[in-house]
C-alpha cells in the first residue's frame, strides 16, 4: 500500500518533477527506487499481461525506470511478443532465444544460433531470428522445426515484416535495407547508402524508417525521397517501433534512453533511467514498451498506450 501512494503522489505532482533539474530529479527517483526496494520482487513477478505500475517513475515528459521487470539476460537484442502472453527474448552473447510466459518461467526457445540480434512472426506464427555474425536468417516453424530461409546477408541485425508480407532486413555492413521473400528467399535491395543500418520498421503509410549506429535515423518514402529525422540523437540503436501514424519510438544507444521522433521533426526523451546501456525495444501485447539493456541483462517495462 505504502508504494501504490507512492506512485499516486509522484503521478500527481509530475509536472512539479519534470521542473526539476536533472540531478534532483535524478536524486528523487533514487529515493522512490529504495523506498520501493523491498516490494521490488512483489511489483517485478507481475504478469506480462497486465501493467507494472512499480517499474516506471511517470512523469509529463516521459517515464523514469526504477527497478527492472526481467532480469538475467545475456546482451538482449530482440524483444518480441509471442503467443499473446509471452515474450522472446534474444541473447546476443548467449547464442539463445528465451521465452518468458506469463508467469515468468524461462525457456530457451533456440539455441545454437551466432549472436541473434532481430526477432519478428509472421501470420503463421512462424518465428524468425537473425543472426548478426553468422548472416542468415532462420525461421522456426509454429511445429518447431528450425530451417535457415536466406544466407550470405551482410551482418543482419533488426527485422520487421512489411505488409507485403516480405521480411524487411537491415543489413549492417552493406548499409541497406532488403526485402526477403521468406518462402521462395528472394531480395530486393529497397533503401542503399544508409549509415550502419541496424533497426527497421514500416509505417502504415509504407514508408520505411530505419535506425543506423552511424548517427541517423532515416525515412524512406515511397518514391524514393529521404526525410532524416535523427538530429537529436547520439547513436541511434537496433530497436525502433512505429508509434501511431507519424511518429518513431528509437533506442538512442549512445544515452542510453528511447526517444519519441514524428514525422514533423519534434523529438522527446520517453524513457530513462536504465541500469546499462538500451539496445533492445519492443512491445507486450497490450502495448506497453519493453527496453533491453546490455551490461545490467535487465528488461525494463513502461506503461504505453497501444498504437
Amino acid at each position: 500500500m505504502t508504494a501504490i501512494l507512492i506512485m499516486n503522489w509522484i503521478y500527481r505532482n509530475r509536472s512539479a518533477m519534470n521542473q526539476l533539474h536533472r540531478p534532483i530529479r535524478n536524486a528523487a527517483k533514487q529515493e522512490v527506487a529504495a523506498m520501493l526496494g523491498r516490494n521490488a520482487d512483489t511489483f517485478r513477478k507481475i504478469a506480462l499481461g497486465t501493467v507494472a505500475i512499480a517499474t516506471v517513475l511517470m512523469s509529463a515528459a516521459g517515464a523514469y525506470a526504477i527497478g527492472p521487470f526481467l532480469q538475467g539476460f545475456s546482451a538482449p537484442v530482440g524483444i518480441h511478443a509471442y503467443g499473446g502472453t509471452s515474450l522472446l527474448v534474444s541473447n546476443w552473447s548467449g547464442g539463445t532465444v528465451e521465452r518468458v510466459q506469463a508467469d515468468g518461467r524461462r525457456s530457451v526457445f533456440l539455441d545454437n544460433i551466432v549472436s541473434p540480434a532481430g526477432i519478428a512472426t509472421d501470420a503463421t506464427g512462424a518465428v524468425f531470428v537473425s543472426s548478426y555474425s553468422g548472416d542468415i536468417i532462420v525461421r522456426v516453424g509454429p511445429d518447431g522445426k528450425r530451417k535457415t530461409v536466406a544466407d550470405g546477408l551482410a551482418t543482419p541485425t533488426g527485422i520487421a515484416f512489411a505488409r507485403d508480407g516480405r521480411l524487411l532486413v537491415a543489413n549492417r555492413s552493406s548499409g541497406e535495407i532488403v526485402a526477403l521473400d521468406t518462402k521462395t528467399g528472394n531480395r530486393t535491395v529497397v533503401a542503399r547508402g544508409l549509415s550502419l543500418p541496424v533497426g527497421v520498421v514500416e509505417m502504415p503509410d509504407g514508408s520505411i524508417v530505419s535506425s543506423q549506429y552511424g548517427g541517423r535515423v532515416t525515412r524512406i518514402l515511397s518514391d524514393g525521397m529521404v526525410q532524416e529525422l535523427g538530429q537529436s540523437f547520439n547513436r541511434p540503436g537496433v530497436g525502433i517501433l512505429a508509434d501511431g501514424d507519424d511518429a518513431v519510438l528509437v533506442i538512442d544507444n549512445g544515452a542510453s534512453v528511447v526517444r519519441r521522433v514524428s514525422f514533423d521533426g519534434q523529438s522527446s526523451v520517453v524513457v530513462d533511467g536504465q541500469s546499462g546501456s538500451a539496445v533492445a525495444l519492443g512491445r507486450a501485447a497490450n502495448g506497453d514498451l519493453l527496453v533491453g539493456t546490455w551490461g545490467s541483462g535487465n528488461i525494463y517495462r513502461v506503461a504505453w498506450p497501444k498504437s
